[in-house]
């Protein structure tokens, strides 16, 4: 029998989470802990070796950690251990991570973006069941994307596949924190919703919103359940930008599953719907049939279960 743990980390910037994740995706146990990420790579290393230990000795019985999974939300040479760049960790460019720890828990360590990790654990345990192609897409403060082809991730020859925030929409529209122009980063994220709803204030649209002091996806959602016609039309322009994409992807790769998580995908059927209207109305005829666009299941656990995958798979 193996007795093997197979334990997820979910890194950020401001926390790291670590979780004993069983064969089923439950969560057996999880800590959360700060990165201290301004003091530098190795404290933060020693940090994540910290609590994959505190997790590990927390675990009542003989079980040993057979990996650990790991997602970074950076640009990762999953090959080589290696993080090329994280926006958000001062420090970590060209950073050798999988040598670092393996020699700190010994153990095999694996990293992979946080969104293909994501995405494993959307395809393995949540919305994603039973599909053997999928794209998973995370509408947050940006707009992340991981592909799982023939029930693999896809990570492309140098492991940056999946970049579905950058995917252009609109040639001539705004530009984007990566440089081009029309990203759906720029329609569907939290500040792509918000500056929508701001210029049809300022350009004198009657709205409840007019008297919410700060803008949040959350309140333009609550005032869309409410009835409130821009805070309705806000999502369905994130939707609509959202089915341009879906539907190119479609029509490339004839996928079967569109998850859609990360914090704005709360509005659910707001965005959801004009996504499938749209996907409907530009992807070829058979592709629009076979592709459906569903609510990711896993919420914040999805990065640290799927780790915990990633880890499993590849000791097997």
């Amino acid at each position: 029998m193996d007795n093997s743990l197979y334990i997820g980390v979910d890194l950020g910037g401001t926390n790291i989470k670590a979780g004993a994740v069983s064969d089923t995706g439950r969560i057996i146990h999880e800590i959360e802990t700060a990165t201290e990420a301004d003091q530098g790579p190795p404290h933060v290393l020693d940090r994540i070796a910290g609590a994959v230990r505190d997790l590990s000795a927390s675990i009542p019985g003989d079980a040993e950690i057979g990996g650990v999974g790991i997602g970074i939300p950076g640009q990762i040479d999953v090959k080589h251990g290696l993080c090329h760049f994280a926006p958000n960790m001062k420090g970590w460019d060209e950073l050798s991570v999988t040598p670092a720890l393996e020699e700190k828990l010994g153990c095999p360590v694996i990293l992979d973006n946080d969104a293909n990790v994501a995405a494993l654990g959307e395809y393995a345990y949540g919305a994603g069941q039973g599909s053997l192609h999928m794209l998973m897409v995370t509408l947050g403060t940006g707009v992340g994307g991981g592909l799982v082809l023939d029930g693999r991730i896809f990570r492309g020859v140098r492991d940056l596949a999946g970049e579905f925030g950058h995917m252009s929409v609109d040639y001539n529209g705004f530009v984007c924190s990566c440089g081009r122009k029309g990203c759906i980063e720029e329609y569907a994220s939290i500040r792509g919703i918000v500056r929508m709803v701001r210029e049809k204030l300022d350009a004198g649209a009657e709205s409840s919103l007019r008297s919410v002091e700060k803008l949040t996806p959350r309140e333009i959602y609550h005032d869309a359940v409410n009835g409130d016609a821009l805070a309705i039309e806000a999502f369905e322009r994130a939707g609509d930008y959202l089915g341009i994409a879906i539907a190119d992807v479609a029509n490339l790769l004839n996928i079967e599953r569109v998850v859609v998580g990360g914090g704005v995908a709360n509005a659910g059927d707001f965005i959801l719907n004009a996504a499938r209207k749209r996907v409907a109305q530009d992807a070829l005829p058979v592709a629009a049939k076979s592709v459906e666009i569903v609510r990711a299941e896993l919420g914040n656990s999805a990065g640290l279960v799927g780790a915990a995958y990633l880890a499993r798979t590849a000791a097997s």
